[in-house]
Parts: C-alpha cells; sequence; structure tokens
C-alpha cells in the first residue's frame, strides 16, 4: 500500500518537472526557431564583445542575455523578440524585431544593420526599456526640430553602443511600424 502512495505522488512530481524543464527550453528553441530564419547569421555571443563590453555586461546584466529582449513590443499581450544577429561572412550586426502571435508564430517587421564605420558589434547590446518610459531625441542631434517626447505604450528595445550612443526603438501604433530614437549620443 505504502509502494502505491509513493508512485501516485511520484507522477505529480515528475510531471510537474517536465513542464518545467519545457518552459525553460521554449526560449531556446524560439531563438533556434529565428535564427533559421536568418541563414549566415548567428546570435552576437558575449565572446564577440570588447572587454569594456564583458565588464559591464557581467557587472549590471548577469542574468540578462545581452543579445535577446523577449517582451511585448506591440501591446498585443503575446511576447515578442528583439535579437542582435551577426553575419557568419561580413561580420555586420544587424537588430530584428519580430512580432508573435498568439500560436508562437513569428514575423520579421524590423532589420537593420546597427554596426557603423565608428562602432563594432563587440560594443553592442540590448536591454527592455518598460511600458510608460518617457523617451526623447538627445540634444547632441543637430537638427531644426526635435520631435516631442514620447511615453511608451509598451515594451521599447534599447541598443546601447557602449560608452557611444544609445537608441531606443518602440512600436508606433499608429504606423503599425517600428520607430527609433536616440536618446544619448
Amino acid at each position: 500500500m505504502r509502494a502505491l502512495r509513493t508512485r501516485i505522488l511520484l507522477v505529480p512530481v515528475t510531471l510537474v518537472c517536465c513542464v518545467a524543464a519545457l518552459g525553460v527550453g521554449g526560449q531556446t528553441s524560439d531563438i533556434d526557431k529565428i535564427l533559421s530564419l536568418f541563414p549566415g547569421y548567428h546570435l552576437l555571443a558575449l565572446s564577440e564583445r570588447t572587454a569594456e563590453t564583458k565588464a559591464f555586461i557581467h557587472q549590471h546584466l548577469p542574468k540578462d542575455n545581452p543579445s535577446v529582449v523577449h517582451a511585448d513590443f506591440d501591446g498585443d499581450g503575446h511576447p515578442d523578440y528583439a535579437v542582435l544577429l551577426r553575419s557568419n561572412k561580413s561580420g555586420a550586426t544587424k537588430l530584428v524585431v519580430l512580432l508573435c502571435s498568439a500560436d508562437q508564430n513569428c514575423k520579421s517587421v524590423f532589420d537593420r544593420e546597427v554596426t557603423t564605420s565608428s562602432s563594432s558589434p563587440g560594443e553592442l547590446y540590448l536591454r527592455p526599456v518598460p511600458p510608460g518610459s518617457v523617451v526623447s531625441q538627445t540634444d547632441a542631434i543637430d537638427t531644426k526640430s526635435y520631435p516631442a517626447p514620447e511615453r511608451l505604450n509598451s515594451t521599447g528595445i534599447e541598443v546601447n553602443y557602449f560608452g557611444k550612443a544609445t537608441v531606443v526603438y518602440y512600436w508606433n501604433r499608429k504606423h503599425k511600424k517600428i520607430e527609433a530614437v536616440q536618446t544619448e549620443d
């Protein structure tokens, strides 16, 4: 009788452990699916960062993947992805934003190279910007008319060029596209 009770208790415990294990692997398999959409690219690795950028990431973002933001960008209640992908051939790095639906199908809505002549992939990292945050263009950009500050309705994506600049990308609901604001220089 005691052996039967033990087996009955082990079944739910085993089931909970299996479900938890599947949940942990979910983001990895999603990243694998995303990478399959971009042959010839890989997720920008921590080992590809400069020593200064790695030290900052280890100190300030120890639990985060600095090449992935997984959050709801368009406000539909479903988590989306922003990833830094590096070309296996040229070494150029791009930011890709994918919006995902309830059935976990993701569609690329933004794809832009983020490395420039003055920045290297080794300086880049991503961070989420919480909904409700106000972002405004830096005064360092010389322009005749500055856009009004924008209050984010959903999570934004901060692309940091370590020590050089910060750009926030966010979903513009009215125009149904990703917009960018350089917030630091």
